[in-house]
């Protein structure tokens, strides 16, 4: 009776012991596919000659199977084709990997400045095995879509920059102050225009056209012009050489013109002058 009763305890203990290890591999074991970061900022510049690489991490187990991805975008002030382009917006984990192959972003290299930061958040929309868990995390998942940055290689300023009293022209004579207003796509400057003596009346209206829509630069061009009388009593006018250039960014309008004074009823040549205006 004895050896019937330790039998009995023995295949009592068993019992437990296999509840026991049945009970620890009943909990769920979690499975995560999820970008390898929540956020990137690419340049602009940079990611139109050598594109971004994204990849997309596989935690949890080695696939025995290849596993698409497929991915969606949300633009956040940026348009596909205008700012950015992908690569693909489908990855593939092959079987026995844990990273996808790369998705490349690159970044078109345009000349509009951008009032508003660009971003676009790209998503794991699915993929081909609907056991996966997208993002890390099963009650606040995070890197199940990554947010890209894209840093403008332009300012955010406009034309108006050169309203203001503060500007320089500088010439191969030296630099002269003049004072700067802007109307429409014209910018009028005041001041010392010819480098040669006191001029205070000269002015010059010089119309700013951007190379493409919201661009910060542009060609500077004007007809000529009278430019005012001088203290001699002269009245002079310049005469555009070849087209300039502005450039909002860097605070710059650049043309070259002739200057010609009246008399007897004709314009005479006296020279040409090559000015700079610049802000500080």
């Amino acid at each position: 009776m004895k050896n019937i009763k330790s039998f009995i305890l023995l295949l009592s203990l068993v019992a437990v012991v296999s509840c026991s290890s049945d009970d620890s591999i009943t909990d769920p074991v979690y499975e995560f596919i999820a970008f390898q970061a929540e956020s990137v900022t690419i340049n602009e510049f940079d990611a139109s000659t050598s594109p971004e690489p994204i990849v997309i991490d596989l935690l949890g187990y080695e696939p025995k199977e290849d596993i698409t991805i497929n991915l969606s975008v949300v633009e956040n002030n940026a348009t596909e084709g205008v700012d950015y382009t992908l690569s693909t917006r489908t990855l593939l984990i092959e079987k026995g990997n844990y990273t996808s192959e790369p998705l490349l972003v690159s970044t078109i290299d345009n000349v509009t400045g951008s009032l508003e930061d660009r971003s676009i958040d790209i998503y794991i929309e699915s993929t081909s095995n609907p056991n996966l868990n997208i993002g890390l995390g099963l009650d606040s998942p995070t890197k199940a879509f990554i947010r890209v940055n894209i840093a403008d290689d332009e300012c955010s300023s406009t034309t108006d920059v050169f309203n203001t009293t503060n500007v320089q022209n500088e010439t191969p004579w030296g630099t002269f102050p003049v004072v700067g207003s802007v109307n429409g796509d014209v910018v009028t400057f005041h001041g010392d225009l010819i480098a040669y003596g006191p001029f205070p009346n000269a002015k010059v209206d010089i119309t700013l056209t951007p190379v493409a829509q919201g661009a910060t630069k542009g060609s500077a061009t004007f007809d000529q012009q009278v430019a005012g009388t001088d203290n001699d009593g002269y009245v002079y006018a310049f005469s555009q050489v070849g087209e300039g250039t502005y450039d909002v960014c860097s605070g710059t309008v650049s043309v070259e013109y002739d200057v010609v004074y009246e008399s007897g009823g004709d314009w005479v040549y006296w020279y040409t002058i090559t000015n700079k205006f610049k802000l500080p």
